[in-house]
């Protein structure tokens, strides 16, 4: 009954999907087109810039204007509208969420700020840590597919490489000697005592520029009752999800030349939140959890002619202190440290008598160090780094080809080859794309080391395995990008991973974990183990439009599918391997009229259910979710007035086992640009 009631929902949602895709067709001949030019935008699926038709890869980018506009309050939850992409999050507002891309592990996600990576060395639950303030970003490029040749471990199922204004604008002059000021002011609150700022100052003259940025998102959470107070282990009837949230930067860029410049960003991000069944489906856990992070990365650029030459350096220090119970266990405190350094240089050659459009070649070497001293994971150090070269041709019959290859050294000193190919063949309205390509990622300190100095470990709990091999794989995609019309865009891709030593935790009796002491016989844990292989398939689809009906308002139409379908050749019972949705769909809708805008963001996700009632853990076989937000914009006045409610329906569902999710939460705020 319940596969018929799926099936029948399903079966609706694909039919909406495909009306809203004839839709789009029809009503492009009915009405004024807009022009969308999203294959113009330059991003960085390499590290080579190129246009989004040329790169050969399924690129998705978010704008300044989508994060002003989107019914969102974090990057996560942006991330949310994009095909292909997978959210397991523990709470809303940007406290906690596990990123997969195709299918991919959380770990197998590599993100970036300003061109430096942000993954964290302890583990990559904290990876959608973003110290940067919304306002700050100017630009998120999603790219789907490995991209380990180009940046490193980590970016197996994909890269998130998030851009600041400031970063987007560094070599720019503005054109005057007298300096000029922004500053843009956003203050909200809403229910649960929800309070969340975010104020952004810039100024510019010339040859320099800076900004700052600050953010607070605080709220009470909303209150559950204790499972483990009605088992009798606990004295707290009831629980609140709260969870405090600051961060703080400033970055400034400097011109030293037509030919040098400059750019430093620095700051500072403190989470404080209820951690409660983030990590474990234990009835002893009342996890709280405080983290406090560090950073400065920098970018110094020099151009001559057909040559550049860009280094990249950045420091990041975080303090993590987890309390699971403070009456049956220790406080764990782990503070890590994180090195990376990136030297690469470009030649582009072009010919006006040439068939070639331009030829870039780049050749590379990159450096990172990774420390942790832990209470229950104990001292280490890594160091790993690769060098790579990249080369990109476009032809002027509208052919492009990227290849790349890079020999990677891991923290135990393996190396691997990594080589990619990724090509594309513009046709004007129809691009046709593919990319192949290996890549790898080695255990986090969590994976390897996770309670291994906690004597006598309670069961259900993790434990790590300090004998894990590096994950390997590799990738193929194929797809194609039409626009029917200049307003229109469809995009169906396909893809496939083969993987092999991947990494995950596995429900183990602990007569079978030869290498931890600390456990109590025949009780079963959550053990890191190398599966043994493991193959990943799906389908993209996507489509977005923007028309303009006589009336004078605005439509703009997004919506997406995803199919994946994860297989292991062994049968274990496997936490975060194949924890994403096997259906997947979204869909946007803004209608802007005059002063009045109104944006929709919703998705549908079917995946395979799981229950844990001794926590109250119930993460449902599907569930809908939609996000409003209503602006309301008086003409020229730099004021904005906004009301955000989030999820509409209050579905109630979890997307990690014992975790709840936000009900309906409806705030309101008022933004204001001088």
């Amino acid at each position: 009954m319940l596969f018929q009631t799926i099936r029948t929902i399903y079966s609706r949602i694909m039919r909406l999907i495909l009306s809203i895709f004839f839709s789009f067709c029809s009503v492009s001949l009915l009405f004024a087109q807009i022009s969308v030019e999203l294959d113009s935008i330059m991003v960085t699926a390499t590290r080579i810039t190129t246009e989004i038709s040329e790169s050969g890869k399924h690129v998705s980018v978010l704008t300044r204007e989508d994060i002003e506009n989107m019914p969102v309050t974090s990057v996560d939850e942006l991330l949310r509208s994009l095909t292909g992409v997978n959210i397991n999050a523990r709470q809303s507002f940007g406290v906690q969420s596990d990123v997969g891309i195709r299918g991919s592990t959380y770990s197998q996600v590599l993100f970036m700020l300003d061109n430096v990576p942000l993954n964290d060395p302890l583990t990559a639950h904290f990876n959608t840590n973003i110290p940067v303030s919304l306002s700050e970003i100017g630009q998120i490029e999603l790219i789907r597919g490995p991209a380990s040749t180009s940046f490193g471990a980590d970016a197996v199922g994909g890269v998130v490489h998030i851009k600041t204004n400031m970063y987007l604008q560094r070599e720019l002059d503005t054109g005057s000697e007298r300096g000029i000021s922004i500053a843009n002011f956003d203050i909200a609150g809403g229910q649960h005592n929800l309070l969340m700022t975010d104020a952004t100052l810039a100024m510019q003259a010339n040859r320099w520029r800076f900004s700052t940025s600050a953010r607070v998102s605080r709220s009470d959470g909303e209150t559950y009752q204790n499972p483990g107070f009605a088992a009798g282990v606990s004295s707290q009837p009831e629980y609140n999800t709260y969870f405090d949230l600051f961060n703080i930067s400033a970055a400034v860029s400097y011109r030293f030349s037509d030919r040098l410049s400059g750019y430093v960003r620095g700051g500072f991000d403190q989470r404080d939140f209820n951690a409660r069944y983030f990590y474990t489906r234990s009835i002893f856990d009342e996890s709280v959890e405080e983290i406090q992070s560090r950073w400065l990365l920098s970018a110094f650029t020099y151009s001559h002619g057909s040559n550049r030459t860009e280094i990249n350096a950045s420091y990041r220090s975080v303090n993590d202190i987890f309390t699971f119970n403070s009456d049956i266990a220790p406080v764990n405190e782990h503070t890590t440290g994180q090195l990376f350094l990136n030297l690469s240089h470009q030649i582009e050659l072009a010919g006006e008598s040439s068939r070639f459009r331009y030829v870039r070649l780049m050749g590379g070497a990159q450096y990172l160090d990774k420390n942790i001293e832990s209470t229950d994971r104990g001292d280490h150090r890594d160091g790993m780094g690769g060098i790579y070269a990249i080369g990109t041709a476009s032809w002027i019959n509208g052919l492009s080809i990227t290849s790349s290859l890079r020999l990677q050294f891991d923290s135990a000193g393996q190396a691997d080859l990594l080589p990619q190919v990724s090509a594309a063949y513009n046709l004007q309205n129809l691009i046709f794309r593919s990319s192949v390509g290996r890549a790898v990622r080695v255990g986090d300190f969590t994976e390897r080391y996770i309670s291994s100095a906690i004597p006598n470990l309670t069961p259900l709990r993790n434990i790590g395995n300090p004998d894990l091999q590096p994950e390997k794989s590799t990738t193929i995609d194929l797809g194609i990008d039409w626009r029917p019309a200049r307003n229109l865009r469809l995009s169906p891709t396909v893809f496939y991973r083969s993987s092999s030593n991947l990494i995950d935790y596995t429900l183990t009796n602990a007569d079978n974990i030869p290498n931890a002491a600390n456990l109590l016989p025949g009780e079963n844990y959550f053990y890191a183990q190398n599966i043994s292989s493991s193959s990943t398939s799906g389908i993209e689809l996507m489509g977005n439009g923007n028309f303009r009906i006589p009336a004078g308002t605005g439509i703009s139409l997004q919506g997406g599918y995803t199919y994946i379908r994860t297989t292991s050749d062994q049968e274990t019972v496997s936490r975060y391997i194949a924890n994403h949705p096997s259906h997947q769909v979204s869909a946007g809708i803004q209608i802007t009229h005059s002063w009045l805008s109104v944006y929709s963001q919703s998705e549908y996700n079917v995946r395979s259910p799981e229950a844990e009632m001794l926590v109250d853990g119930v993460v449902p076989s599907s569930y809908f979710i939609t996000n409003l937000r209503i602006t309301i914009s008086p003409a020229q006045s730099g004021v904005k007035l906004y009301t955000r409610i989030m999820n509409v329906t209050d579905t109630k569902y979890q997307e990690i086992l014992g975790a709840p999710m936000p009900g309906r939460w409806i705030m309101a705020g008022v933004q204001l640009s001088l």
